[in-house]
């Protein structure tokens, strides 16, 4: 049974129920009901990404053509705190000039 929250990794050539191919990446199941509401949450790098991007597939075909990930905002990453830190800083200096 899917749930939500769980994330799926597409394989080449997953298509959704429209037909339309799949972006690489990584995908957050946002909905499970007769069918399954997917948000790409990373590129197909494995970075995090804010996309918008929402796509409907069956629970068939997401048994069949997709694999299981790894939540992207679980851990710790020291690069992503210390660029998101000096972003923050930069923004914050930025809005004064």
């Amino acid at each position: 049974m899917v749930e939500v929250g769980e994330h799926y990794r597409p394989t080449d050539g997953t298509r959704d129920v429209e037909g339309m191919a799949l972006t690489p990446g990584v995908y957050r199941v946002v909905g499970a009901t007769h069918e399954v509401a997917l948000l790409r949450v990373t590129d197909e790098e494995g970075r995090r990404a804010n996309t918008g991007e929402l796509r409907r597939v069956t629970h068939e075909s997401l048994e069949a053509e997709f694999g299981r990930a790894d939540d992207p905002d679980a851990g710790l990453s020291p690069v992503r705190e210390a660029r998101n830190l000096f972003s923050g800083m930069y923004w914050s200096v930025r809005r004064f000039f």
